[in-house]
């Protein structure tokens, strides 16, 4: 192998380790920079295709697993629990998208900020703030108004690219540990 590749691939190695991006566990699967690259982009799209309900919410459940998951975690005893792409796509608004449009769903965003992406023995998983700003100077619920929650991700690489296979939206945490 020619020492500038050598040289090079040690170089990354160091970037990789230094920016913490190493495997957690010694059976994590590597993580290119294209696949840190396609999840955030999937992140990105995730929240879209929550709040705009596009194609009645098929858009929302199309980015996870067919077995995928999506879970609002109040801190109670009782998640709400989403499975499959029929109650995913509702969760999204769908199949009509009228919950979206009306009050006061229709004064929520979701941004997923700060994702911090980790190798995992099943593909990658993540951690982000999720942040709820209002719209048009309204609120979903005044007591979630400019409130940081957070995502917890579990992605898988599929056929059709990196898709969720479960989100873990924990609304009120009480505290974050990223490792």
């Amino acid at each position: 192998m020619p020492a500038l590749i050598r040289t090079n691939r040690f170089a990354i190695a160091v970037a990789v380790l230094a920016m913490g991006l190493a495997p957690h566990s010694a059976h994590a699967a590597q993580l290119t920079a294209m696949d840190y690259v396609q999840i955030q982009q999937l992140v990105n799209r995730l929240n879209f295709a929550l709040d705009y309900c596009g194609h009645g919410g098929r858009d929302f459940a199309a980015l996870f697993t067919e077995d995928g998951q999506y879970v609002i975690d109040e801190g109670d005893a009782r998640p709400r629990v989403f499975r499959g792409p029929e109650q995913l796509a509702s969760l999204a608004g769908g199949p009509d998208c009228a919950a979206i449009r009306t009050p006061p769903r229709a004064y929520i965003a979701h941004l997923a900020e700060s994702l911090v992406i980790e190798p995992a023995a099943t593909g990658a998983i993540g951690t982000s703030y999720a942040i709820y700003p209002g719209r048009k100077g309204k609120f979903f619920q005044a007591d979630v108004a400019g409130q940081v929650g957070v995502y917890h991700d579990e992605y898988v690489r599929t056929a059709k690219g990196w898709r969720l296979k479960l989100r873990r939206h924990e609304v009120s945490p009480e505290g974050v540990a990223v490792k």
